[in-house]
């Protein structure tokens, strides 16, 4: 980084830092702290929810996982515009008629302190989990940029972010995240137009939507379990997969996805806490309506940018290895004779790619018009994504189990695109981008793991009559607890592999289960806390069994979480007396 790049990183982080801590007015009792007085406009609380789900998992790990798989990400998302309907006419207006200031108080009321109690820790720890990773990520990022050491990066974003969270709340979070979201969109713009400005002189427009597509890569939607990429397991132990075992489908999206954002949207408090920071269910609603609309399209265009960084190393010249430590141990004395013969078989799978690709973009009736060229080209990709996995292989350190493996890196892509391509100015505003990214995630979670353990615990349970002063202060120790825990999560869960991915992997766990345990208390009116409970536990047992013992796709969990639980919960409602009403039930 040049000089004047540190000035426009150093400048904006300083900007965000004093701007959160600024935010101390409204603070003064719980509804300030958590709830923002609710206050917060509709389009702020709605920006915040993107900047919170966006952060450096998709400016780093979305990139990433465009280049290497396409679009077919996107199908993650397709249920997220009928789970934000789906909020608005139910758990909306369930939370914004009582004065709550987590989604688990409405649970106590329909089911008893037992069941609330659980849900939180459920929540606490998959929380705390994914928190580690969303730190984890762009610090790696960032120690490979800026010069620090790993663990230096993690503690450098761990501190600024619980310093401005502990001292201004939920109001310090929104008003930041509206800023970072916007620095976010500004950074990724920056990148497209440089690499439009790259490739739009060697083809078209629509050339490079046939090549790309001829290899691919635009592949949004496969309705039937099909290839995401062109070579979706080339470490299977063979065979071909079953249903339940392709990432990205239509149906793995609209099912299981829904499933997905109808828990974290509206069950993990991280995300649920907006909902209420808003003045009615009107304003509530329609910030969840800014993501419906928006989120889509933002990931299709940030996986996009993943296909055109694919598009300008094709073109350009690929590396076989992008991950710095990869190339390192490449050079050394150990692995060099090993990497070189790799090295020189993939020089020459680059070359027969180039040179189909240029043959595929000479014809005049686009890639179709010659079966056999095409059919060459996707070889040639497919041998270029094979050959560069082995080289990952050959410089990966070994599993636990002593056996070779692919530590990826998918997170690295987008981080050498920058530096090697982005001119002073705008490298230092996109490395802003991604420190604003993971702070816009760090700091709500924060705030919610904070909320949920004064809430739901220590205002219950051990200082049931503490003064708001005294609630507060006791806040702002716990968010920093918080802080300092997650930061150690972020030293000792750091790897490799797609931290997109990785984070919705260690949800999907706990989420359906959460989920599960909302609908159970509004669909089946009977079940009383024998119910709940068990219920919930059935659910998450049968995830880690489902886990342990069968082959099937993380987005799947989501779906038999929720369903387990709302069986074993009738079940148990059947056999079991009728619970008393409650007067803050549903």
């Amino acid at each position: 980084m040049s000089t004047v790049d540190w000035i426009v990183f150093a400048a904006f982080i300083a900007y965000v830092v004093w701007d959160g801590m600024r935010r101390t007015a409204g603070s003064k009792d719980l509804e300030g702290y958590y709830a923002g007085n609710r206050s917060i406009p509709w389009w702020a609380a709605g920006l915040s929810i993107m900047a919170t789900q966006a952060s450096a998992i998709t400016v780093i790990g979305t990139t990433g996982q465009g280049h290497e798989g396409g679009l077919g990400f996107v199908q993650f998302y397709f249920g997220l515009p009928f789970a934000m309907v789906l909020l608005c006419i139910f758990l909306v207006p369930l939370y914004r008629k009582r004065a709550i200031l987590t989604p688990y108080e409405y649970l106590e009321g329909r089911f008893g302190p037992a069941t609330r109690a659980l849900a939180g820790l459920i929540f606490l720890a998959s929380r705390c989990l994914a928190l580690g990773v969303v730190i984890y990520a762009p610090a790696v990022a960032l120690s490979a940029m800026i010069g620090l050491e790993t663990w230096q990066s993690v503690l450098v974003i761990g501190t600024l972010t619980t310093l401005y969270t502990v001292v201004g709340g939920i109001a310090a979070v929104v008003w930041t995240d509206v800023k970072q979201m916007t620095v976010i969109l500004l950074g990724l713009g920056f990148v497209c137009a440089i690499l439009l400005w790259d490739l739009l002189p060697q083809f078209g427009f629509g050339q490079l939507l046939d090549l790309a597509g001829a290899a691919g890569k635009l592949n949004a939607v496969e309705v039937l379990p099909a290839h995401t990429g062109l070579v979706p397991r080339l470490l299977d132990e063979g065979g071909e997969p079953s249903f339940w075992e392709y990432k990205y489908t239509l149906w793995s999206g609209l099912i299981g996805g829904l499933f997905l954002q109808l828990s974290y949207f509206g069950c993990d408090h991280s995300q649920a806490q907006r909902l209420l920071t808003s003045r009615d269910v009107g304003e509530s609603r329609k910030s969840l309506l800014l993501s419906a609309f928006a989120k889509v399209p933002m990931q299709t265009f940030v996986l996009f940018l993943g296909v055109l960084m694919w598009l300008f190393y094709a073109l350009n010249g690929q590396p076989m290895l992008y991950k710095s430590v990869h190339v390192e141990r490449a050079a050394s004395a150990e692995l060099a004779p090993i990497v070189a013969p790799i090295q020189a078989e993939f020089d020459a799978a680059l070359a027969v790619r180039t040179t189909r690709m240029k043959q595929l973009a000479a014809l005049p009736g686009g890639p179709d018009s010659d079966p056999a060229l095409l059919a060459d080209y996707q070889r040639a990709v497919a041998d270029v994504a094979a050959i560069r996995q082995r080289a990952r292989i050959a410089v990966s350190a070994p599993g636990l189990d002593g056996k070779p493996r692919d530590e990826g890196d998918t997170n690295d892509i987008f981080c050498r695109f920058i530096l090697d391509q982005l001119p002073p100015v705008i490298l230092g505003l996109v490395i802003a981008a991604i420190f604003a990214a993971a702070m816009s995630s760090i700091d709500s979670v924060l705030n919610a793991l904070s909320a949920a353990t004064i809430v739901d615990y220590y205002r219950r349970w051990l200082r049931p009559r503490c003064s708001e002063r005294h609630a507060v202060t006791a806040g702002r120790i716990v968010t920093l607890f918080w802080g300092v825990v997650s930061t150690g999560m972020a030293l000792w869960l750091g790897g490799g592999g797609s931290v997109i991915e990785r984070i919705n992997q260690v949800g999907s766990f706990f989420y359906g289960s959460l989920l599960g345990i909302f609908a159970l208390a509004l669909f089946v009116r009977r079940a009383g806390e024998l119910a709940g409970v068990l219920g919930l536990l059935s659910g998450m047992g049968a995830v880690l069994i489902l886990w342990q013992t069968v082959r099937i796709e993380y987005l799947w969990f989501n779906v038999v979480g929720c369903l387990v639980v709302l069986a074993v919960g009738w079940l148990v409602s059947r056999i079991t007396p009728a619970p008393p009403p409650r007067s803050t039930g549903p």
